[in-house]
């Protein structure tokens, strides 16, 4: 492979290339966080890089944290297994401190929430809830003001909670020319086939943008009907039923009608006719009738 990845300590020092591996998987996401996973032939350079809490950059802005390591060995040679969550993982790491009171459009509200509890905190331990090298872009532009209340709970899930409400795209790139890890945001747009403003998206195997596509079915674990036992014992035991009312199995279409149309020319010979045949209820026959020289059409007649 041509990518080589570099690898910088959680204070965003660049310690090294990793160039040689076997593989690498991310997966990005637009309301959440995304993950990645990166298999290496173990030598004594892999071994210091890869360690937990290392950022891995993979290519252009993307970058994760290293939570999980596994090495094992194998027929083709010991290898080292890392992966963990892309960079905007690191807001799990937060909580809301207290109460926020928040107003402004939606990508504001996200981009001051960011700044509150992890670049410049007001509250809490202040200095020790910054993350460093964490910087703030331009909140997107537009959209309409919001109110609302977050109580508890992390920094991300806020903020997965505002976006997928909102419409705004998040998420945390490396930037490794400075480096510096920059939150982000970006308002949506309809692209469906159904709208004239934007530019449709169309998604396919024939486009190469869809890989692969599967569809499965497993009805191995239904169940409709469960036997619960209660105080008691033998035949004196408290059972009680619990069950789901079962959809009666579909009934075959009942067969439309048939109706069969026969023609005939009177007197013989005196022309030819089409349309004959079967047809079922409901349905137009159409029929036609081209007299021999020497004859003409008077009627239908049945």
């Amino acid at each position: 492979m041509d990518l080589k990845m570099e690898v910088y300590s959680p204070f965003l020092e660049l310690l090294g290339v990793l160039e040689v591996f076997n593989s690498v998987v991310f997966e990005d996401r637009a309301f959440s966080v995304g993950s990645f996973s990166v298999e290496a032939l173990i030598t004594d350079g892999t071994k210091e890089l890869l360690v937990p809490e290392n950022i891995i950059w993979i290519e252009g802005d993307t970058a994760g944290v290293i939570e999980y390591v596994r090495e094992e060995a194998g027929k083709s040679g010991p290898y080292i297994s890392v992966k963990g969550y892309l960079l905007t993982g690191v807001l799990e790491r937060r909580i809301l401190w207290g109460r926020y009171d928040l107003s402004g459009t939606p990508a504001a509200v996200m981009h001051g929430l960011v700044n509150d509890c992890c670049i410049s905190p007001t509250r809490g331990g202040a200095e020790a809830r910054k993350i460093p090298g964490l910087v703030s872009l331009a909140p997107a532009a537009g959209g309409d003001a919001i109110r609302a209340q977050k109580t508890g709970g992390t920094l991300l899930e806020a903020l997965e909670e505002l976006g997928a409400a909102y419409g705004v795209a998040f998420g945390v790139r490396f930037n490794p020319a400075v480096p510096q890890m920059e939150f982000w945001t970006r308002r949506g747009q309809n692209r469906s086939v159904n709208q004239t403003t934007n530019d449709p998206v169309f998604y396919s195997t024939e486009l190469d943008d869809v890989l692969s596509s599967e569809y499965s079915y497993n009805s191995q674990d239904w169940r409709n009907v469960a036997l619960v036992a209660g105080e008691g014992e033998g035949n004196d035991r408290t059972m009680v039923v619990v069950e789901s009312d079962v959809a009666p199995a579909p009934k075959p279409p009942e067969p439309a009608a048939k109706y069969t149309v026969t023609l005939s020319v009177s007197p013989d010979g005196g022309g030819t006719v089409t349309g004959a045949g079967e047809y079922e209820e409901g349905k137009q026959a159409t029929v036609t009738a081209t007299p021999n020289e020497g004859y003409r059409f008077v009627s239908w007649t049945e």
